[in-house]
């Protein structure tokens, strides 16, 4: 008899009560039911329990994982879900958006030509406003590609809609800094992609809309307010298997996220030992952007 795969779908959210019923609608009516539905609850003021037990005591036939925790952002919120996750792929849907009623069973049966292939350590679908139009595509479609090489092609600010093996997730927790709750999901695809390779699949299965109060629309003021991880994602990106113009950006940015964490002109080259000719050639530039950015969002 064949083993069956499950999908662990994470659900990080803060003060969404309102929305969860949504993420929760989508997952009742998927097609395949071979997934577990784990809820990290950062530290909400609302009723977000409340609603989460109303889901728990339904009929389901899949299982619900509730976790509240002290708030510190999304991506601790990632890190808490480790222990609890018993999936063998992992998906990430945040509390303002639902899932295609098919979605679970493409992505199992996708993952399923690729879960022998250890090369392969990402399986990326689209996102969308809705299942006909997405906000971006690949050209190197179910193709294993180095990701760092394989542009996106973005018709907005979207993003994809990754799913990892749940031993590369966990294998990369997302670094933690005191008094810092933001920190991009790309310090994950970066990590996992300097190692892996990655099968892009042209198909919607993720329906976003950004709020006025969510990550997307508020992103640059967060990663100002955020700035060691700010430094630490354009720290991945300089990567010398990276094109010089991306390297470039990223060493202008990681100069301007330190002087935002208060750092010295030294201090931001020595920070690390990587790159440091790139920051130095950067840190005039990175810090006349950085004056531009204190005076636009102070």
């Amino acid at each position: 008899m064949e083993e069956k795969r499950i999908l662990s779908i994470i659900t990080p959210t803060y003060n969404r009560a309102k929305l969860l019923h949504r993420c929760y609608d989508s997952l009742v009516i998927q097609s395949c039911k071979e997934f577990e539905w784990i809820i990290v609850d950062d530290g909400s003021s609302d009723n977000t329990e409340e609603v989460i037990k109303g889901f728990s005591g339904a009929d389901n036939s899949f299982p619900i994982i509730y976790i509240k925790k002290k708030n510190g952002g999304k991506h601790t919120a990632l890190n808490e879900a480790h222990k609890y996750i018993s999936g063998d792929y992992v998906l990430t849907l945040d509390s303002d958006d639902i899932l295609t009623d098919n979605a679970v069973e493409i992505v199992l049966k996708e993952w399923v030509k690729w879960e022998n292939n250890k090369q392969v350590g990402i399986v990326t679908f689209l996102k969308g406003t809705d299942s006909n139009h997405p906000c971006a595509y690949v050209p190197e479609e179910r193709t294993p590609v180095d990701i760092i090489k394989c542009k996106r092609i973005c018709v907005s600010t979207c993003d994809c809609c990754e799913v990892i093996r749940t031993d590369l997730f966990k294998q990369f927790p997302f670094p933690v800094f005191e008094e810092e709750k933001f920190m991009g999901e790309t310090v994950l695809w970066y990590r996992v992609s300097y190692t892996h390779k990655c099968v892009y699949i042209n198909e919607v299965i993720y329906i976003c809309e950004y709020l006025e109060d969510g990550l997307t629309k508020s992103g640059r003021i967060l990663r100002i307010n955020s700035p060691r991880g700010g430094m630490i994602n354009s720290e991945l990106v300089m990567d010398k298997r990276n094109d010089l113009l991306q390297r470039v950006k990223n060493g202008l940015l990681y100069v301007c996220y330190g002087f935002f964490a208060g750092m010295k002109p030294l201090d931001i080259v020595r920070n690390s030992k990587k790159y440091r000719l790139l920051k130095v050639v950067c840190l005039v530039p990175g810090y006349f952007l950085f004056l531009r950015w204190k005076k636009q969002y102070s």
